[in-house]
């Protein structure tokens, strides 16, 4: 979803030194504005301890400025005007790849307060406007394969998965429908399964469905882009993919049981089909570097690395798994459309042992709640729920009417 948005950066750089130090040095402050990747820099009135970033909006965007920036009494004071009704964030990175929420509001004028002066010699602050339909705007879901979520924590082969908890939001409780795939994915595109619960079944016959009522009918019906990008895809997107292949599960992918996706009788050369399911290997990272990104992205790596079938060298599913996340999850942090409200759900289509063990999801974005794990009661359902409520979907889709929503999870939201 193409939206505007204003992104400042602010730093306080290191004092120079010269004869106003130690007490009162010339500081520079520097403003980056994110979506034309380019730097500017203002001067600085130091007064006594005062010191005033001269900013303005920048053309195209009047919801939201930082006025001016003052370092007072050992604290970081930012200025903020806001148009009536807009919202906005304010968000902190001390590497400009990770950010985290500090706060978020619709006040007309107000002020944030850094207290703390080792961050504000250090960090980055980030102010933007929150347009369009919610604080999220782009959403990648990022497919696992038969884990129980007790399988990971501290666990020696899930190195990266450990690493994202302490830094993001998961869900303990997070469950899966039923055994086998096919049912999970169908219900993450329609709110139930839908009766299609045999993973060998194929599209067509009575097993495509003739409904509209799903969640990628809905989102091309409002205009909002959607890609589905597979690893391993038949084809290589040259052709819709309606059969497996080494590495891919044609029930790992829920899209191709629509008729309005595959046609009707379903057919390898449906080309509304083949624009939306892409080659993971050849499209996604040059997608994520071009911002070429749909605002819902739908992710699903090959057997091997999704953790589902064993594979050489590693031969253990959860540490492919977890080696496959720590090549692929940095690419799509370090992309543009991550930075301005970006998150990515990574969850596991079921348990291993039981449809009733929970299987665990993990909420990467910087408007996730860090180090916050919850028990609440989750389904695919929620997550179906919870992408409605970001990009403003409705009727709900089946289950979805009362599921809960993944909304705790967040510091902004949606």
């Amino acid at each position: 979803m193409s939206v505007p948005i204003t992104a400042w950066f602010i730093r306080r750089c290191f004092p120079r030194t010269g004869r106003n130090s130690p007490h009162f040095p010339p500081r520079v402050c520097q403003a980056v504005f994110h979506d034309m990747s380019k730097t500017k820099t203002f001067g600085i009135d130091l007064l006594v301890s005062l010191v005033c970033l001269r900013a303005a909006s920048l053309a195209g965007d009047a919801q939201v400025r930082f006025d001016s920036a003052q370092y007072t009494n050992g604290a970081l004071h930012l200025h903020i005007t806001n148009a009536p009704g807009s919202r906005y964030v304010i968000q902190t990175s001390s590497n400009l790849a990770d950010w985290t929420a500090l706060a978020t509001n619709s006040v007309s004028q107000t002020t944030f307060v850094e207290t703390n002066a080792a961050n504000f010699s250090s960090r980055f602050y980030r102010l933007s406007s929150l347009a369009g339909v919610g604080s999220i705007q782009t959403v990648w879901i990022v497919m696992m394969e038969n884990t129980d979520w007790s399988t990971f924590p501290d666990n020696s082969d899930a190195p990266y998965i450990n690493s994202l908890l302490p830094r993001f939001a998961h869900a303990e409780n997070y469950r899966s429908f039923n055994h086998p795939s096919l049912p999970n994915y169908i219900t993450l595109e329609a709110g139930d399964d839908l009766g299609l619960n045999d993973g060998s079944w194929l599209p067509g016959n009575a097993h495509s469905q003739s409904t509209t009522d799903h969640l990628t009918t809905y989102l091309k019906n409002k205009g909002i882009s959607w890609k589905a990008y597979s690893e391993n895809l038949p084809g290589d997107g040259t052709i819709l993919p309606l059969f497996d292949g080494p590495g891919y599960s044609l029930d790992h992918n829920p899209f191709v049981y629509f008729y309005d996706v595959t046609g009707n009788p379903p057919a390898t050369n449906s080309s509304y089909g083949i624009a939306h399911l892409r080659p993971l290997e050849t499209e996604f990272a040059r997608d994520l570097t071009n911002n070429n990104v749909a605002s819902y992205n739908f992710i699903v790596p090959n057997d091997y690395d999704q953790g589902e079938k064993l594979a050489p060298p590693l031969n253990n599913k959860v540490r492919q798994a977890d080696t496959w996340l720590a090549r692929e999850i940095p690419g799509i942090m370090a992309s543009r459309a991550y930075t301005i409200g970006g998150v990515i759900f990574i969850l596991w289509d079921e348990g291993v042992s039981s449809a009733n063990n929970p299987s665990g999801l993990i909420v990467v974005s910087s408007l996730a709640r860090a180090g916050y794990s919850n028990s609440v009661a989750y389904t695919h359902a929620s997550m179906v729920r919870t992408v409605q409520e970001i990009f403003g979907l409705s009727p709900w889709l089946r289950q979805a009417a009362t599921a809960s929503n993944l909304g705790d999870l967040f510091t902004v939201y949606p």
